[in-house]
């Protein structure tokens, strides 16, 4: 549901099937599936016709285990789509590909530049691919496919997912290649992006942008050049001597002070203010956004409600939501600050800020019966969870505690989400310690991880999308 200009991500990968002649789906919900649902709804706004199937509460799935929920719906061949890329790949010349092959699996593939952060497809004379290699050297291969979540799939192939945790790469594909069962790799070099870290999703953004010059929504007015195009929706304020090049987006009640720059590949959303001499360039800033004057903010993710002081610097980073950035700070590359931390005057951040002391987690064994044992990180309470007397996880779990504190806190509702079904699988002892470890890992390893991941090292945080 991030957007990537003027709509989320997902309205971009259903348009995607709707133009290749997909129309009837099955989506596979995970995080946020409220709002995925709410948004998508029967499908009818796409041209699609949409069923749901949610997973239940209490389980962990892969990215096979999770489609395997859908079998009885699937008695044709079928597609597969990791709702997180964006892409212009041609899913009918694929669907050709398959059946010409009349292989069980066809996977779409494509080339980049280091595939050392991939899987890695090997693939023979006949497009039939005949080993995967799971994050190679440099070098070390000889081939640059990766796989881009594009799967066509044979109904019988759902046959042996073995449990709920199977994963595609990891899991399902090897499995099938070991029983002689044919994978066929479908080679496109058109335009394909994994929106799911910070380099694609900018990627992505500019994809979307780009495409607004011969496609723009039917209530966007164009500003500015109409050879460098920026779009606004709805109300907008400009001051005097601002300039903008294209292609950027700008919502509603956004407005820009004197002499503020807007370069190519910026979004900003509704309410976002910045004050005079502020330059952005290659970004989103979301709703209710706050930004000071003569600050220099560079390809970079900024959350709502955050607000920046005068003559800050930040590139290449991402902001969480109700951030506040002092005066004059720098945030350098790489570096991602936690929802609602502070950043004071003057400081430099390089690499992953702890959150505010004064919102720190104390662990208790009863009411006012302190642990000793705090945790102002996610490392911290993740070293905690592993260590703090069973006595205090049965306390802060049965208060909820735990799944306040990160979703006030750290600002993730999906971590909260997991920790409640946690809580409500009844686990006691040291059963509850390891599934809290478990489920707190599995989301830090992701978002603190600056690399694209591949398929089947994901957790399944955007839906699935079967056709």
């Amino acid at each position: 549901m991030l957007p990537l200009g003027p709509n989320p991500i997902i309205h971009y990968v259903l348009s995607h099937l709707s133009q290749n002649g997909f129309k009837d789906l099955i989506i596979i919900p995970g995080y946020l599936k409220d709002q995925i649902m709410g948004y998508v709804g029967d499908g009818s706004h796409f041209g699609v016709r949409v069923t749901y199937v949610v997973e239940p509460e209490g389980v962990t799935f892969g990215t096979a285990g999770s489609l395997k929920l859908a079998a009885h719906l699937l008695d044709e061949t079928f597609l597969v789509v990791q709702a997180d890329v964006v892409s212009e790949i041609s899913l009918t010349d694929m669907a050709r590909f398959h059946s010409d092959r009349q292989g069980e699996v066809s996977i779409a593939l494509t080339n980049v530049e280091d595939p050392s952060a991939y899987g890695v497809a090997i693939v023979d004379e006949e497009n039939e691919i005949t080993r995967f290699v799971e994050k190679p050297a440099p070098g070390t291969v000889p081939s640059n496919l990766v796989s881009t979540g594009f799967y066509i799939l044979e109904p019988e192939v759902l046959d042996y997912v073995e449990n709920e945790k199977w994963d595609f790469a990891k899991d399902l594909f090897p499995y099938l290649m070991r029983l002689g069962q044919h994978l066929f790799g479908y080679t496109s070099d058109s335009f394909w992006v994994d929106v799911g870290e910070l380099k694609g999703y900018l990627k992505g953004v500019n994809w979307v942008l780009r495409n607004l010059i011969t496609d723009p929504p039917q209530d966007a007015k164009l500003i500015g050049s109409p050879s460098e195009p920026v779009f606004a929706r709805g109300k907008v304020k400009i001051g005097r001597g601002s300039q903008m090049l294209g292609p950027a987006w700008i919502d509603n009640e956004t407005s820009l002070g004197e002499n503020v720059q807007i370069k190519p590949g910026t979004v900003l959303k509704e309410n976002s203010h910045l004050m005079s001499g502020t330059s952005f360039e290659t970004g989103v800033a979301f709703e209710n956004t706050v930004f000071g004057r003569n600050c220099s903010i560079k390809s970079t993710i900024i959350g709502e409600r955050a607000v920046i002081g005068n003559e800050v610097s930040i590139d290449r980073a991402i902001i969480g939501q109700g951030c506040n950035i002092g005066n004059k700070a720098r945030i350098l590359p790489g570096s991602k600050l936690w929802p609602n931390t502070r950043v004071e005057e003057g400081d430099t951040v390089d690499g992953i800020i702890a959150v505010p002391r004064d919102k720190s987690f104390y662990f208790d064994t009863g009411l006012g019966q302190y642990s000793g044992i705090l945790a102002t990180s996610i490392q911290e309470f993740l070293d905690a969870l592993k260590v703090v007397p069973l006595e205090s996880l049965e306390y802060h779990i049965g208060r909820r505690d735990l799944e306040k504190w990160t979703k006030d806190v750290l600002g993730s509702i999906q971590l909260a989400d997991n920790i409640r079904t946690v809580r409500r699988s009844q686990l006691i002892g040291e059963n509850l310690r390891l599934q809290l470890v478990e489920v707190v890992k599995e989301w830090a390893d992701r978002v603190s991880s600056p690399e694209p991941q591949s398929d089947g090292q994901k957790q399944v945080d955007p839906p699935l999308t079967t056709v």
